[in-house]
C-alpha cells in the first residue's frame, strides 16, 4: 500500500478500521489492507513499545468493540479443564496434601477457596520460584479438591466460540509474535550482553498485550499456541524478506522444490550445449503472473511474480543436461534489516554452546545437540534461555500450558535447549533467579507422569540431565589431597567456588528427582547400567570434598565457609535422588535393579580406592577429616532395601572381607575425629569445623549420613572377626596409651593432653554403645521409627507441632512421616499442654510433652546421644529425666541417676552377628581396664563407669552369635596392650571370674637425641604436659557427663582390700622383671629403643572390682549382698543411681551361672566385717567412707548457706513489695505521703534506690517519687453501648458507634460556639484524647542523686532503648521506663494553714471561699528553690508528655487554657484508674499498681493556684446560694457564661480542690462535696425532664397542688405522677445520673485521705458510693443507714432555707439559654456521662477472611494496594505499613496514625505476617499474633500457611495492657522507629 493510501487508512479512525478489517476477515476476501497495516505497524525498525501501535493492535484484534468488551466476550467462552494461572515470587498459593496426588501441587487462592477443602490438610504459602494453578489437572491432584469452574467434565459443558469471534486474531497472531522474535534478536549482539534487561524493559508493554491475550482464555490460548507451534507459519515470515541463494543439480528429468517462500523468484538456469525446458509447474492458486524471459547468451531467466509471499511447489521439466541452476529471491528495500536479524541470529545461536560430554553420546537417540527451530516456539524458548529467562517471557509461555497439544511442543522444546540451560545457570548474572525461573518452567511440566514418560523414552532425558551435571561439574574439579597426595589422581569438587556456593546444579537436580519420583521412570534408570555408572562417576567427584587438615601450631587465620555448600551439595545431588530411587524398590521382585545398583557401587568404590591408593591395610592420615563419602552411602541404603524390603541375605549383597576393612577405614575415621573435634583437639581449626558434626546428625541429613555410616560399620562388625574390630577401634581413637598399666608414660605416638585423652575414651565407649543400639537400619519399620524419633525429641524438651515436624529425621522428603504416622503417634506419646501467659505477660504457645509412662519404658539415652546436635540436648535430656524420678519419688540421691540403658532391641536375624564383639576378649579386656582405672582414680568421669558396666551386662545378657568357645589355659602374666592374649576365651561367665594378676609392660628409654614423633605440642615431662595453665586445659565443649574438675589426679593411690583382707600393691607399684634388659636393634634403617619391661601387679578380676566398685559408689564397705543373703526383699536402694546398675549386673551374674554365684557369694564372705571389730569402728573407717562424710559435711555447710541466702533475699522482696518505698513508711500512706489525722508522730522514711540511704524528704534534699508519663486516648475509645465495632471485611458495611472523644469534641464545639472561651475552659475537662497518665513503679530516690544519675546516663552517649536527651532513665531498681520524678513535699503537716471544720453550713462555705480567695501554697515550697524547681520541671514534663493538638483546643494561649489542661491531667488519672477497676471501687485493682495521685495533686494544686488569675467564689457563692462578698449575690445571673446545670461536676470538684490547700480537713471536703452534690441532683432532674415526652411534663406539671417548702417535697410528685415513666424508674435514672460524680468523688477522697474502700456486700452502687462519701450525714448528724437510701434526694441537704430560690436562679439561667438555641441546650444538658469500657475492634474467628478481605485491598489514601497492609485494632482503619507513598510530614502512614488515633500509641495486625506491632511514641516493638494454629502455635510471617483461630485469651491480654497502659513495660524488644517503619 502506498504512504498516501495508508495515511488516509490510518485517519478514518482505529474502530472503523477495524470494522473493516474484521469483515474481510470472515468473508475471506482480500486481505491486502490487513497486511499493509500490520507491515506498517509491525515494522521491526519502529520502537517496539510505541503506545500508538499497541492500541491500534488492541483495535484491530477486538473487530471493531472495545478491547475490554472483546475479552469479556472471550472469556464467556473460556472451556479450559485446567485453570493454568501462573504466578511469581511471593504470590500466595495453597497447597492441599489431602488432595495433591503429586508433592508439588498447588491451587490459586480463587480455586481453592471455591473447592471444598474442609477438614483438608492443607497450607498457605507464599511461592519462593512461581508456580501455576493445578486445579483441573487430573494427574496432580484429586478431582474432589477442583473447583467448579475446572476438570474434565468443563469442556463439554461450555459452548464453542463463533467462527468470526476470532478470525481477525488468528491472521494477526503470527506477525505479533514475528515482531517480538525480531525484537530479540535485535538485542542479542555480543557487544549487548549486558543490556539484556533493557532490552525485556523496552518490550514490556508489548509482552503485556500478549499476557492480556492469554489471559481471555482457552478460546484465545488456542489460536496463540497455534501461531507458535505452526512450522509452517514460522518458514514462510521468517523467510519472507530475506534473499535466497540455493545452488541445486540439476540433472535430466524432473525436479520438484517444495515450499519456496518468497515474493518474486528468478530462476537462472545454465547449462553447457543447448538446452530445452519443456514445462515450468507451479502449483499454488495464489500465483498472479508467470512470466518467461530469454537472457543473453547461452542463459535462460524465468521470471515469476507472485501477488505476496506464498508457500508453492515448483517443478521444472529439464529434458536436457543442464549443469545446475540457481533459486534466487529478490528482497526488498528493507533487506538490510532482515538479513542482519538473520546473522545475528545466526551468531546467538553459535554463541550459546552445549556442554562437551554430548559429543561423545551423540549415537545415543535424542543427544544430537545441533539447534535447528522450526517454530516459533522453539525460537522464543531459545531467546528465553539466551536472556536469561526474563519473567514475562517464562510466564506469558507456561501460561499457554492448559492447551496440552502446546504443552507437549513447550516440552520438547525446553528439552532441546535443556543442556544449553546448565551452562546458562553457571553464568548467568543472577544465578539464584534464573535457577528459580528454570524450575518454575521445568516443575509444570515433568510433574505430569505420561509426558515426562514420553520424553524420556523419546529423548533420553536422564542422560541430558546427568551429562549436564556431570560438565557444571567437571568445570570446578581439584586434586584431592585425600591420603598420600604424591599418590591421589583422583579429583574432587571445589566447594569454594561460585557455583557450589550458589547451588548452581539445584534446577538440574531438582528435574532429576521430579522425574524419579515416577516408578516407571526410576526403574528405567536402575535398569540402564551405563546410566547408572555414568551416575556413579558423578558422584565420585564428591567423595571427599571439602577435607578438613587439623591445624597443630596456629590458630587458622580465615575460618572457610565450604562446608555449608558441601553438606548441601551431598544432600541434594546425592541423598535426594538416591531416597527417590529406593522408594520405588519395596517389592521383592526389584531386586534385580538393586543388586545391579549395589555391584555399580562396590565397583566405583573400589576404583576411588585405587584413585586414592588405599588398601585394607592401610591407616588413614589421623589428620584429615572429610564428611563426605556419598558411595559408601548408597552402597549402604541400597543394601538395607535389599535385605529389609526384598527379604536378601546379608551374604549375598555383602561386600567381600577384604573390602569390608577397607570400607571401615574412612567411616571410622568420621567417629575418630568428631570425637576429636568435641574435645577441642580441632579449636585452632575455627569454629566452622565443630559446624561440621553437628550438621552431620542434623535431622535433614543424619538418615543420608551418620546412620548409613553406622549401618556400614554395623556389617563390619557382623562378617570381620570381632577382635580385629574393637582392637581397630581401639588403635584409630588412639587409647592405647591411656589403656596401657605402664607406670613410666613415654613418648605417646599420638599426643594429647589429659582431658583430651580422657574425652577420646568416653567416645570409644559411647561407640561401642551406639554401635549394639543403634537399629535405624537393621529391620526398624517406619511406625516403630517415627515413634522413637518423636519421642526423642519430647524426652530432650517440649515441643511444638511445628517444630516436631521440622526436626523430626527426614529421608529428603521421603519418610512418610507424615499425617498417617505422625499424629497418630504424637497422640500416643505426648500430652498437649495448651498455651498460657508468662508471669511478665509474655505469650508461650502450645506445646507437647511426653507422658509419664514413656519415661519409664522407651526413654532411650543412647538415641538421645546420637540426635543430640548440641552435646547440651543429651545432659537436658537426663535432667528431665532425673525430675521425672524425684516426682515419681524413684529417686532421692543428690546427684544424677544413671542413664537408664536398655537391653537392644528387636533386628533382623542376620545383623545379630555383630553382637559378637560383645563376646571378644579384646572387648573383655577393654572393659576390665576401664573399670579398673576407674575404681581407683577418683577423678574419672562418671560416664566411664555407666558406659563400660553397661557393656558388661550386655556380654552377660546378650547371647553370643558364635556358639563355639575357645578355650585355652588362662595365662598367670598378660603381656600390656595385646588384649587378645588376657582371657583364656569368649565367655563372659568364664572371664568375669579370671583375675588378672599381673601386666607386662614396656618401659622403653630414648637414645639421646633420637627423632621423636609428634603429632601435637612437645613437653619436656609429662608434669609439664599438665602444667599448663586452666584455660590451655578446658574448653567451651566437651563430653556433656564427664565431671571436668581440671585436676591432675594423683598417682599414689590407696592400697584395694582383697578378698584375704590383706592390702595389695597399688596399680601402680612396679615389680622388677625377670627378662633382663633387651639389646637395642636397628631394622630398616631405624634405630629403636632400648627395651626393658616391668611387672605391674593387678590382681583383679571382673567380678572383685565390680564388687568394689560397689561399695565405692555406695559408700559402705562390702554393700553388695548376693541375692542368696539379701534374699527377694532387699534392693533399697536408689533406682537410676550407680550402686543400682552395678547391683543389678552382679545380680545377673549370679542369676547366669552357678559358679558366677558362688564366687560372687564366696567375695561377699570374705569381706563380711568381723564380730570382734566392732569395737574399733571408728579407727577402721575406710577412706572412701571419710570421704563419703567429708563430702555430707561440706553439702550441708552448701545447704545452710543457701538457706540463709534465700532467707535474705526473700526479706529482700518483701521489703520492697511491703509498700511503694519498701522502708519504714507509714503503713497508712499508700501514697507516700502522710496526712495530719492520720500520721504518725514519727517521720516518714524513704529508700533511694540510688544512694541506698532511707531518709525523709527535707527542703534541703527532697525526695522523689520514679514516675512514667505517657499521652493517652483510651478514655477517648469508650463507648456509649456495649457493643464493639466490627473489623470491615466488606467494603459496603459500616458502623456507626459514637465514642467518647467525638461526643467531647462536639460538647467543646458547642459550648465555645455560645459561651465566652474562658468559661467553657472552666466548665469542663478535656484530655479524653492526648491525656496524660502518670504511673509509677513505687520506687524513690533523691532528687540531687537523680540529677545526677541523668548526667552520667548522658555522659555515656546513646543508648539502645532510651532516650535520654528527653529525660527517659531506668528505674535502678526494677530498670522500668521513666522520665519524670514527682517531688514528695516536705513534711507538710507541720504547716497547717488550713481554718478549722466549723459546725455552721453558713461559717463553713465562708471559711472555703476565704481559702479560695487566699489560695495558699504551701509555705515549705515558698521557701525552698528545690522543691519549687522540682515542681515546675515535673509540670514542663507533664506538658512535653503529649502532643500540641491535645492541650488546648483553642487558638489563644491563656491562663484559662492552661489551667484546663492542669485540671484535665487529675481528671484524666482519676479516670483511667476507675476504668482499670472497671467502675468497682469495692474491687481492689487487678494489677499490683502503685499510686501517685496525692504527689501529682500537690505539683497540679501549686500551678492551678498559681494560674487561677480570679478566685472561684462567685461560682461558690452561685452553687452554695452564700454570699461571700458584697458584690455577689448567689442568684446573680452571668452574661456569656455557661449556665451552672451545663458545667460539668466533677471538673468543679476538680478546681476546688485544687484551689484549697492540700492539708484541708475531711470535714472540708465533705461540705464541698455535699455542695456540688445538691447540683447534681438538681442537674440530674432537668436531664431527666428532658426525657419526658410533653404529655408526661404536662403530667407532673398537674401533680403540684400544694404548696412546698422543700425539695424533698418536690420529689413526692413522683408518687402522684402516673406515666410512662414508673416512680421506680426515675428514680434509678436519677441515681445512675448521679453515680459517675459520685465514683469520681469517692476516688478522690480514698487517694487524698487513704480511707480503704469497703466491702459493698449488698447495697446498690448508688448506696455504697453515698455512704463512704457521708452524704447520708446530714446536718444534725442523723445518719440515714446505707441500705435505707432508696432516694436520690435523700442525700440532698442545702444551705439554705430558700432552696428552691437557688434551684430557680440555676433553671433560669439554664431556660434563658435554651430558649436562644433549643438544640444546643438540649444537647449540652443531656450529653452522656456514662460511658462503656473501650475495646479493641472484633475480630473474625478465622485469619484468612482478613487476610482474603486485605490482601489486595487498595489504600484509600494512595489507591494502590500496599506492599504491607495492616489494620488499626483501635479503630479498623485499612494503612499502609511500611510504605512511604502516604507518608505525611516525613512520618510514615502508621506512625502519624498512632499519634490521631492512640496519642502516640498504636496496635497494628500486619496482614501478610498476622503479627501485632505496637507503636509507642518514638519506639516500635513485635507483641505476638492473637491469631493461633490448631496446635496454638502462631504462623510469623504466614510460613508454614496452615488456618490460624483467632485466641480469645491473647486478645484479652493485648486488650488489657492497652487499657493499663503496660506496653512499654511488657514488651522487651523496642526499636526506634524514626517515623518510618
Amino acid at each position: 500500500m502506498a504512504a498516501p493510501e495508508m495515511t488516509a487508512l490510518l485517519k478514518r479512525g482505529k474502530r472503523s478500521v477495524a470494522q473493516t478489517v474484521k469483515n474481510e476477515c470472515i468473508k475471506h476476501n482480500d486481505q491486502q489492507k490487513l497486511r499493509d497495516l500490520l507491515d506498517y505497524l509491525l515494522n521491526p525498525e519502529k520502537a517496539i513499545d510505541e503506545p500508538e501501535t499497541l492500541d491500534w493492535l488492541r483495535w484491530l484484534i477486538a473487530g471493531g468493540n472495545t478491547y475490554e468488551e472483546f475479552s469479556k466476550t472471550v472469556r464467556q467462552y473460556d472451556n479450559a479443564v485446567t485453570c493454568g494461572l501462573v504466578w511469581t515470587t511471593n504470590f500466595v498459593a495453597y497447597r492441599c496434601r489431602t488432595c495433591g496426588v503429586s508433592p508439588c501441587m498447588s491451587l490459586c487462592a480463587d480455586c481453592f477457596q471455591a473447592g471444598n477443602h474442609e477438614g483438608h490438610d492443607f497450607n498457605m504459602f507464599r511461592s519462593q520460584a512461581g508456580g501455576a494453578c493445578d486445579c483441573g489437572e487430573v494427574s496432580v491432584m484429586n478431582p474432589a479438591g477442583f473447583c467448579p469452574r475446572h476438570g474434565p467434565d468443563r469442556q463439554h459443558t461450555q459452548p464453542q466460540p463463533p467462527g468470526d469471534l476470532l478470525a481477525v486474531a488468528e491472521t494477526m497472531m503470527p506477525r505479533i509474535i514475528l515482531r517480538l522474535i525480531y525484537h530479540l534478536r535485535d538485542n542479542s549482539k555480543p557487544e549487548m550482553t549486558d543490556t539484556y534487561l533493557l532490552a525485556m524493559q523496552d518490550a514490556e508493554q508489548f509482552l503485556s498485550f500478549l499476557h492480556s491475550l492469554s489471559d481471555m482464555g482457552a478460546a484465545m490460548r488456542r489460536v496463540m499456541a497455534g501461531a507458535l507451534t505452526d512450522p509452517d507459519l514460522y518458514s514462510h515470515l521468517i523467510n519472507m524478506h530475506i534473499s535466497v541463494s540455493v545452488s541445486h543439480p540439476c540433472p535430466p528429468g524432473r525436479l520438484c522444490l517444495e515450499s519456496i517462500h518468497t515474493a518474486k523468484l528468478v530462476l537462472n538456469l545454465s547449462h553447457v550445449g543447448q538446452s530445452s525446458i519443456h514445462s515450468i509447474e507451479i502449483q499454488s492458486s495464489t500465483i498472479c503472473n508467470v512470466q518467461v524471459t530469454m537472457l543473453m547468451g547461452n542463459t535462460k531467466a524465468i521470471m515469476l511474480e507472485l501477488q505476496y509471499p506464498v508457500l508453492y511447489q515448483l517443478t521444472i521439466d529439464n529434458s536436457d543436461e543442464v549443469d545446475f541452476f540457481v533459486i534466487h529471491s529478490e528482497a526488498e528495500a528493507s533487506n538490510s534489516f532482515y538479513m542482519k536479524s538473520k546473522r545475528d541470529y545466526e551468531a546467538a545461536v553459535d554463541s550459546l554452546q552445549y556442554p562437551r560430554g554430548f559429543d561423545e553420546l551423540d549415537d545415543i537417540p535424542g543427544l544430537n545437540q545441533k539447534l535447528v527451530h522450526k517454530t516459533f516456539l522453539e525460537e522464543l524458548v531459545f531467546w528465553t534461555v539466551k536472556f536469561e529467562f526474563p519473567q514475562k517471557i517464562v510466564t506469558l509461555l507456561l501460561s499457554l500450558l492448559p492447551d496440552l497439544r502446546y504443552k507437549e511442543a513447550f516440552t520438547r522444546a525446553f528439552i532441546q535447549h535443556y543442556s544449553r540451560i546448565s551452562r546458562v545457570l553457571v553464568k548467568a548474572l543472577d544465578r539464584q533467579t534464573v535457577a528459580n525461573r528454570v524450575v518454575h518452567i521445568s516443575v509444570q511440566l515433568f510433574s505430569t507422569e505420561t509426558l515426562a514418560c514420553q520424553m524420556v523414552q523419546e529423548y533420553n532425558l536422564l542422560y541430558v540431565l546427568i551429562v549436564s551435571l556431570k560438565n557444571m561439574m567437571e568445570q570446578i574439579l581439584t586434586d584431592s589431597t585425600l591420603q598420600d597426595l604424591h599418590q591421589n589422581f583422583h579429583q574432587v569438587v571445589d566447594c569454594s567456588h561460585e557455583s557450589m556456593k550458589d547451588h548452581c546444579y539445584w534446577p538440574i537436580i531438582s528435574d532429576l528427582i521430579n522425574l524419579l519420583s515416577h516408578e516407571d521412570i526410576a526403574y528405567k534408570f536402575l535398569s540402564d547400567m551405563k546410566l547408572v555408572t555414568m551416575w556413579l562417576d558423578f558422584l565420585s567427584y564428591f567423595q571427599g570434598m571439602n577435607l578438613n587438615t587439623r591445624e597443630l601450631h596456629q590458630h587458622v587465620e580465615f575460618e572457610p565457609d565450604t562446608y555449608y555448600a558441601a553438606f548441601s551439595a551431598e544432600l541434594e545431588i546425592s541423598a535426594s535422588p538416591m531416597w527417590s530411587l529406593i522408594s520405588h524398590l519395596r517389592r521383592e521382585n526389584s531386586y534385580y535393579v538393586t543388586k545391579n545398583m549395589i555391584q555399580a557401587c562396590q565397583e566405583s568404590l573400589q576404583d576411588w580406592f585405587d584413585a586414592i591408593s588405599c588398601k585394607e591395610s592401610t591407616n588413614p592420615n589421623p589428620l584429615q577429616l572429610t564428611f563426605h563419602l556419598p558411595l559408601h552411602r548408597y552402597l549402604a541404603t541400597f543394601m538395607v532395601q535389599a535385605v529389609q524390603y526384598q527379604h536378601q541375605d546379608l551374604l549375598a549383597v555383602v561386600p567381600p572381607e577384604r573390602m569390608l576393612k577397607t570400607l571401615l577405614i574412612h567411616v571410622l575415621q568420621i567417629q575418630v575425629a568428631t570425637a576429636e573435634i568435641y574435645s577441642n583437639m580441632w579449636v585452632r581449626n575455627g569454629l566452622q569445623i565443630k559446624g561440621q558434626p553437628m550438621t552431620y546428625v542434623q535431622c535433614h541429613f543424619c538418615y543420608s549420613m551418620v546412620d548409613a555410616d553406622i549401618y556400614l560399620m554395623q556389617v563390619c562388625a557382623c562378617r570381620l572377626d570381632p577382635d580385629y574390630f574393637v582392637q581397630t577401634v581401639i588403635d584409630r581413637f588412639h587409647i592405647s596409651d591411656w589403656l596401657s598399666f605402664n607406670p613410666e608414660p613415654g613418648a605417646r605416638i599420638y599426643k594429647m593432653e589429659k582431658e583430651q585423652e580422657l574425652a577420646i575414651v568416653e567416645g570409644v565407649l559411647q561407640f561401642f554403645t551406639m554401635l549394639l543400639h543403634i537399629r535405624t537400619y537393621l529391620g526398624m519399620e517406619d511406625k516403630e521409627l517415627t515413634r522413637l524419633e518423636m519421642a526423642t525429641l519430647l524426652f530432650v524438651g517440649d515441643r511444638q507441632h511445628s517444630q516436631l515436624m521440622d526436626l523430626m529425621p527426614e529421608k529428603s522428603g521421603m519418610t512418610g512421616h507424615g499425617k498417617d504416622l505422625f499424629e497418630p503417634t504424637l497422640k500416643d506419646i505426648s500430652n498437649f499442654k495448651a498455651p498460657n501467659f508468662e508471669p511478665g505477660g509474655g505469650l508461650q504457645q502450645g506445646t507437647y510433652v511426653p507422658k509419664d509412662e514413656l519415661w519409664e519404658t522407651e526413654f532411650d539415652p543412647v538415641h538421645v546421644l546420637l540426635r543430640s546436635v548440641y552435646k547440651n540436648d543429651f545432659q537436658s535430656a537426663m535432667d528431665r529425666y532425673t525430675e521425672f524420678l524425684r516426682r515419681k519419688g524413684n529417686f532421692k540421691g543428690k546427684g544424677q541417676p544413671w542413664p537408664p540403658f536398655k537391653a537392644p532391641g528387636k533386628i533382623q536375624e542376620c545383623y545379630r552377628a555383630m553382637y559378637r564383639i560383645l563376646h571378644c576378649k579384646t572387648m573383655h579386656s577393654l572393659i576390665f581396664t576401664v573399670l579398673q582405672k576407674v575404681l581407683k582414680d577418683s577423678s574419672l568421669p562418671e560416664s566411664f563407669s555407666f558406659y563400660a558396666v553397661h557393656l558388661l551386662e550386655l556380654a552377660i545378657t546378650v547371647p553370643n552369635p558364635d556358639g563355639s568357645k575357645r578355650v585355652k589355659p588362662s595365662p598367670a602374666r598378660v603381656p600390656d596392650k595385646s588384649y587378645r592374649d588376657w582371657f583364656s576365651g569368649n565367655d563372659i561367665l568364664e572371664n568375669v571370674k579370671q583375675t588378672i594378676r599381673e601386666v607386662e609392660v614396656s618401659l622403653s628409654v630414648e637414645r639421646e637425641g633420637s627423632p621423636r614423633l609428634s603429632l601435637d605440642t612437645s613437653f619436656e615431662s609429662f608434669e609439664e604436659m599438665f602444667q599448663l595453665a586452666p584455660s590451655a586445659l578446658a574448653g567451651p565443649s566437651g563430653p556433656i557427663t564427664a565431671a571436668h574438675t581440671g585436676h591432675i589426679p594423683s598417682f599414689h593411690l590407696s592400697p584395694l582390700t582383697t578378698t584375704s583382707g590383706n592390702p595389695q600393691p597399688s596399680i601402680l607399684t612396679v615389680l622388677p622383671s625377670t627378662s633382663g634388659t633387651r639389646p637395642k636393634f636397628e631394622t630398616r634403617g631405624m634405630t629403636t629403643e632400648r627395651q626393658r619391661t616391668k611387672i605391674v601387679a593387678i590382681n583383679e578380676s571382673l567380678m572383685t572390682i565390680l564388687y568394689k566398685l560397689h561399695s565405692k559408689l555406695s559408700g559402705k564397705s562390702n554393700s553388695y549382698a548376693p541375692p542368696s543373703v539379701s534374699g527377694n526383699g532387699s534392693g533399697m536402694e536408689n533406682g537410676g543411681n550407680g550402686e543400682f546398675y552395678v547391683k543389678k549386673v552382679l545380680d545377673k551374674l549370679c542369676q547366669s551361672s552357678t559358679d558366677c554365684a558362688r564366687a560372687v557369694e564366696d567375695l561377699y564372705q570374705a569381706n563380711k566385717p568381723k564380730e570382734a571389730g566392732t569395737s574399733k569402728k571408728g579407727k577402721s573407717m575406710d577412706t572412701e567412707t571419710r570421704r563419703k562424710k567429708a563430702r555430707e559435711r561440706q553439702q550441708k555447710l552448701m545447704e545452710e548457706f543457701a538457706s540463709k541466702q534465700k532467707a535474705f533475699m526473700e526479706q529482700a522482696m518483701e521489703t520492697e513489695d511491703s509498700s511503694t518505698t519498701g522502708a519504714s513508711k507509714s503503713p497508712n500512706s499508700p501514697d507516700g505521703s502522710g496526712h495530719p489525722e492520720s500520721m504518725e508522730s514519727d517521720e516518714t522514711l524513704y529508700d533511694c534506690v540510688i544512694c541506698n540511704q532511707s531518709t525523709p524528704s527535707t527542703a534541703e534534699r527532697t525526695i522523689g517519687l520514679v514516675v512514667f508519663l505517657q499521652a493517652s486516648s483510651v478514655l477517648g475509645h469508650r463507648t456509649q453501648t456495649d457493643t464493639r465495632k466490627v473489623l470491615t471485611l466488606v467494603d459496603k458495611t459500616r458502623q456507626r458507634i459514637v465514642n467518647c472523644s467525638r461526643v467531647q469534641t462536639e460538647r467543646l464545639e458547642k459550648l465555645f460556639r455560645n459561651f465566652e472561651e474562658s468559661s467553657c475552659q472552666t466548665s469542663v475537662n478535656i484530655g479524653w484524647d492526648g491525656g496524660v497518665l502518670v504511673q509509677t513503679c513505687g520506687h524513690y530516690l533523691h532528687l540531687d542523686c537523680h540529677t545526677s544519675y541523668v548526667s552520667s546516663l548522658l555522659g555515656q552517649g546513646a543508648h539502645a532503648n532510651l532516650l535520654v536527651s528527653k529525660g527517659e532513665y531506668s528505674c535502678p531498681l526494677c530498670v522500668q521506663l521513666s522520665n519524670s520524678v514527682i517531688p514528695i513535699i516536705p513534711e507538710e503537716s507541720k504547716y497547717s494553714i488550713t481554718r478549722p471544720v466549723s459546725r455552721d453550713p453558713r461559717q463553713m462555705a465562708l471559711d472555703i471561699a476565704s481559702m479560695m480567695i487566699k489560695r495558699p501554697i504551701t509555705p515549705v515550697i515558698v521557701r525552698s528553690p528545690l522543691v519549687t524547681k522540682a515542681m515546675g520541671s515535673m509540670m514542663e514534663d507533664l506538658t512535653n508528655a503529649t502532643y500540641g493538638m491535645y492541650k488546648t483546643y483553642t487558638s489563644s494561649q491563656t491562663s484559662e487554657s492552661v489551667l484546663l489542661f492542669v485540671c484535665s491531667v487529675a481528671r484524666t488519672n482519676l479516670e483511667l484508674e476507675l476504668l482499670q477497676r472497671k467502675g468497682d471501687l469495692s474491687q481492689p485493682l487487678p494489677t499490683s499498681r502503685k499510686h501517685c495521685f496525692l504527689p501529682l495533686l500537690h505539683v497540679l494544686s501549686m500551678h492551678s493556684k498559681i494560674l487561677t488569675t480570679k478566685p472561684y467564689t462567685d461560682l461558690w457563692s452561685h452553687i452554695t446560694g452564700v454570699s461571700c462578698s458584697e458584690n455577689t449575690t448567689s442568684v446573680s445571673l452571668y452574661q456569656k457564661e455557661v449556665p451552672l446545670l451545663l458545667k460539668d461536676p466533677v471538673s468543679l470538684l476538680i478546681q476546688i480542690i485544687l484551689t484549697l490547700p492540700a492539708t484541708i480537713e475531711r470535714g472540708h471536703f465533705d461540705f464541698v462535696v455535699q455542695v456540688v452534690y445538691n447540683m447534681v441532683f438538681i442537674q440530674s432532674l432537668c436531664v431527666m425532664t428532658c426525657k419526658f415526652t410533653e404529655e408526661e411534663r404536662e403530667a407532673w406539671k398537674k401533680g403540684r397542688h400544694v404548696a412546698f417548702n422543700t425539695l424533698e417535697e418536690y420529689t413526692d410528685l413522683l408518687a402522684i405522677c402516673q406515666s410512662v415513666w414508673s416512680p421506680l424508674s426515675v428514680e434509678s435514672s436519677v441515681q445512675e445520673l448521679c453515680e459517675p460524680f459520685l465514683r469520681m468523688t469517692a476516688l478522690i477522697k480514698f487517694h487524698i485521705f487513704h480511707d480503704e474502700f469497703p466491702k459493698r456486700g449488698v447495697l446498690s452502687d448508688f448506696q455504697y458510693l453515698s455512704s463512704y462519701l457521708r452524704l447520708n450525714v446530714k446536718r444534725d448528724a442523723t445518719v440515714i443507714e446505707p441500705s435505707k437510701l432508696t432516694s436520690a434526694a435523700q442525700c440532698v441537704d442545702w444551705l439554705v432555707e430558700e432552696a428552691h430560690t437557688l434551684t430557680r436562679a440555676w433553671c433560669t439561667d439554664l431556660i434563658n439559654f435554651a430558649n436562644k438555641n433549643p438544640q444546643d441546650g438540649r444537647t449540652l444538658l443531656t450529653v452522656n456521662t456514662q460511658w462503656f469500657g473501650p475495646h479493641l475492634i472484633q475480630l473474625p474467628d478465622q485469619y484468612y477472611k482478613i487476610f482474603q478481605a486485605y490482601r489486595k485491598k487498595q489504600c484509600p489514601v494512595c489507591s494502590n494496594p500496599p506492599k504491607d497492609p495492616c489494620v488499626c485494632l483501635v479503630c479498623g482503619m485499612f494503612l499502609c505499613f511500611r510504605g512511604a507513598c502516604c507518608k505525611q510530614q516525613h512520618s510514615y502512614e502508621c506512625v502519624q496514625h498512632s499519634v490521631e488515633c492512640g496519642a502516640g500509641t498504636g496496635i497494628f495486625l500486619l496482614i501478610n505476617s498476622s503479627i501485632i506491632v505496637v507503636i509507642r511514641g518514638p519506639r516500635a516493638a513485635l507483641w505476638g499474633s492473637v491469631y493461633l494454629d490448631e496446635y496454638g502455635e502462631e504462623d510469623k510471617d504466614l510460613k508454614r500457611g496452615k488456618p490460624l483461630y483467632l485466641s480469645n485469651d491473647r486478645y484479652s491480654l493485648l486488650e488489657a495492657q492497652w487499657i493499663s497502659h503496660s506496653f512499654d513495660h511488657a514488651c522487651k524488644r523496642w526499636i526506634w522507629h524514626q517515623d518510618r517503619l
